[in-house]
């Protein structure tokens, strides 16, 4: 028994050893308006040691080059020597180590971009992800070297962040290896900081600026988040987490978009002050759909993962035909969250996929959810694919869901084959193919699913939306309409008048040879002003009357120009969805299933 004991007390000194002296130490300081970085590396006497950044952020499909924003690149020995450095590739440095045991490198960052992925230093406040700060060595981004990090700030500054700790006289927080530190979001600097328990699990809620996080807001964002956190936890069993952190900026300067960041602990999302809150505290529509969505992420993307992203590469693009799944189907568990914990009603649920079935329809070619998943990398400019794979992707998980139900009589769900994934492939250490997922789907009862996913996975046919809602007692109607188009895009001047904005191509205002710029002054003899609405009494008088002559009056550069065109007519639909007035037992049964998650 003793010599057992010694034995055992030996083995584990022999392996913690070497773990330590594994350890990579990073430091991070903000100065002068921008991250200064230094990293330790055990270089283990070797002559050369190669360390980078990431070149992307996972979660965040596109390349960013962190290195970019990196200046001030030096490296030294144990002793303070300095070492020769080069530069290898785009992001990664080369340093002759001189067979130290250890070398240290340091280097300032500096951006003032507004991103999801990239770090930013303001006056009162810096925010980053691991992937932007913390170099790793060659060769070791994949295994277990555990990682150590302390701050220097200025004083009255906090620290938040997913990272563990801190621990140690020196307030060191820890990382297990370097894919969860590069996954590490975190706050430093002032600001709000707020905490609730949900399902028996703390999360808490990091608002900057501080005056955002008014008590009206605060109380809608914690009672959305109350009550997201434990339906999720239900659809999946779990709760993946022992602290999860909302971190959130809100941007009162121009910004052209709002959204969020998935980690495995945290969430990130940025918002515009207008989209955010209003005065009173009520949060904008997007607010819930986005945190529900992002909140879901911790199991789907973050855990449940396609296979060409397990590991984690971060030279370069990924490429995998299922971020439809990973972002579209979440889109669908972030809308059934919002309905099953009551934030949303029946009708608001109906409406968010009647506006996800106007944004796939809306696009002016057929593509499938594979090829978005793939050309999500590159920023297409016709169709953005690889942001219309999260309404399509929604909707196909809509229809799954309903599929699996009707043909097992309510019996099974898509919920199941989330949960089949989350315990055979994350539980077992792997990713998951297309293949894999067809499987779950078959197994849970799908029918027919070969060919379901060949016309609307990898093919490109119209959702089946009429036969496969009505299995839930949903009433789909569609609309056609045909109306006058005149193709322009305008908005009132501070000056007065009506100012033209942009012009659609090939249509009838083209033709006429309008321009951006130019001052409406009358289309086909209606008089057009800032105070009315010219566009129903053009409707009302041209309707039918396409390749009819049509003349518009434009001021341009201080000439009245009256220009001719022919009238032309745009024909759209307007979809509806919305529940049967006397459903069947069946109907009632799937569609109360799936709306409460029983």
């Amino acid at each position: 028994m003793i010599n057992r004991l010694y034995l055992l007390i030996a083995l584990a000194v022999l392996i913690a050893v070497p773990l330590r002296a594994q350890t990579v130490r990073y430091e991070v300081s903000v100065t002068k308006g921008e991250f200064h970085v230094a990293a330790e590396f055990p270089a283990g006497g070797k002559d050369t040691l190669l360390v980078s950044l990431p070149a992307w952020s996972p979660g965040n499909y596109e390349i960013q080059n962190y290195a970019r924003f990196v200046h001030g690149f030096r490296a030294k020995n144990a002793n303070g020597q300095p070492l020769y450095w080069d530069r290898f590739d785009k992001d990664t440095w080369r340093v002759a180590t001189g067979r130290s045991d250890r070398v240290t490198v340091e280097f300032d960052y500096s951006s003032e971009t507004i991103d999801l992925s990239i770090a930013r230093v303001a006056p009162d406040f810096a925010q980053f992800l691991g992937t932007n700060l913390f170099l790793f060595e060659e060769g070791q981004s994949g295994e277990a070297r555990p990682a150590e990090v302390r701050f220097r700030l200025p004083a009255g500054w906090q620290v938040t962040t997913a990272l563990k700790g801190p621990t140690g006289g020196g307030g060191f927080y820890r990382a297990g290896d370097y894919h969860e530190l590069a996954d590490a979001m975190t706050f430093v600097g002032r600001y709000s900081l707020d905490s609730l328990q949900a399902d028996g699990k703390w999360i808490r809620i990091a608002v900057w600026p501080a005056a955002d996080y008014t008590p009206a807001v605060a109380r809608n964002l914690r009672n959305g988040i109350a009550k997201m956190a434990p339906v999720q936890n239900r659809i999946m069993g779990d709760a993946p987490y022992d602290v999860y952190t909302v971190f959130f900026n809100v941007i009162h300067g121009p910004i052209d978009f709002g959204g969020g960041l998935e980690h495995s602990a945290s969430q990130y999302d940025i918002m515009p002050a207008l989209a955010f809150a209003d005065p009173s505290g009520t949060l904008g529509d997007f607010m819930y759909p986005l945190l529900s969505h992002e909140f879901f992420h911790l199991w789907n993307v973050k855990r449940i993962r396609p296979a060409e992203m397990w590991p984690y590469d971060y030279h370069g693009e990924q490429y995998s035909p299922l971020l439809w799944w990973s972002e579209g189907v979440t889109d669908y568990y972030a809308d059934l969250t919002n309905l099953r914990s009551g934030l949303w009603t029946p009708d608001q649920f109906l409406g968010n996929a009647v506006t996800n079935i106007k944004q796939v329809e809306d696009t002016p070619e057929p593509w499938s959810v594979e090829d978005g998943s793939e050309a999500t990398w590159i920023h297409e400019v016709y169709i953005n694919s690889s942001q219309l794979y999260y309404p399509k992707g929604s909707l196909l998980g809509f229809l799954l869901d309903i599929s699996i139900r009707d043909a097992t009589d309510n019996a099974h769900n898509l919920d199941q084959v989330m949960r089949a994934l989350y315990t055979r492939y994350y539980r077992q250490n792997k990713g998951f193919h297309t293949a894999d997922l067809l499987s779950e789907l078959r197994t849970a009862g799908m029918p027919d699913v070969d060919t379901f996913y060949r016309r609307y996975v990898d093919g490109r046919d119209s959702l089946p939306y009429e036969t496969v809602f009505a299995k839930a007692g949903l009433v789909f109607h569609r609309e056609i309409a045909t109306n006058p188009f005149v193709g322009v895009s305008a908005n009132p001047a501070q000056t007065g008048g009506v100012v033209v904005q942009a012009v659609t191509p090939g249509s009838s205002a083209e033709t006429a040879g309008v321009q951006p710029g130019d001052v409406l002054m009358s289309i086909g003899g209606i008089a057009v002003t800032p105070d009315q609405d010219w566009g129903g009494p053009f409707r009302s008088r041209y309707r039918g009357k396409a390749g009819q002559p049509l003349t518009i009056t434009v001021q341009r550069e201080g000439r009245t120009l009256t220009l001719n065109t022919t009238v032309q007519e745009h024909t759209a639909s307007t979809v509806t969805l919305t529940r049967a007035p006397n459903p069947t037992p069946k109907q009632t049964r799937i569609w109360q299933g799936l709306a409460s998650g029983l």
